[in-house]
């Protein structure tokens, strides 16, 4: 499996956008070992802007709804940190929507919106 399947970093005006590949096209538990990395880039990334590209995650649960949750409250315990999530599917917007969480996270339709909205101004 290729690197491109799992995890990718690019900055694009100040703000880090990780896309989340193929590989995680369903978030279950059993995955989120592997996106402890995210953890560590919110208490490291400068500036404090990080942009999650979920375009290809088909399905996710409440356990990484906790999880992009407590990634947000992270990085926004950092001086003008914050989290955006982009490009989130139908489905997985319906469980953010039922579980009130997009009253918590910055949803945008798209990393180009996303990054407009987030850039370091």
């Amino acid at each position: 499996m290729s690197e491109s399947d799992r995890i990718q970093t690019t900055r694009q005006d100040g703000v880090t956008v990780v896309t989340l590949g193929r590989h995680f096209d369903s978030l279950y538990e059993s995955v989120l070992p592997e996106l402890t990395s995210l953890l560590h880039l919110a208490d490291s990334v400068e500036p404090p802007r990080l942009l999650i590209d979920l375009k290809n995650i088909k399905y996710f649960g409440s356990v990484f709804i906790g999880f992009l949750i407590s990634l947000s409250q992270r990085i926004c315990e950092r001086p003008n940190g914050r989290l955006g999530i982009a490009n989130v599917s139908p489905f997985c917007r319906m469980a953010l929507e039922t579980t009130k969480s997009d009253q918590l996270l910055d949803l945008f339709n798209s990393v180009e919106q996303a990054v407009e909205a987030m850039s370091w101004k």
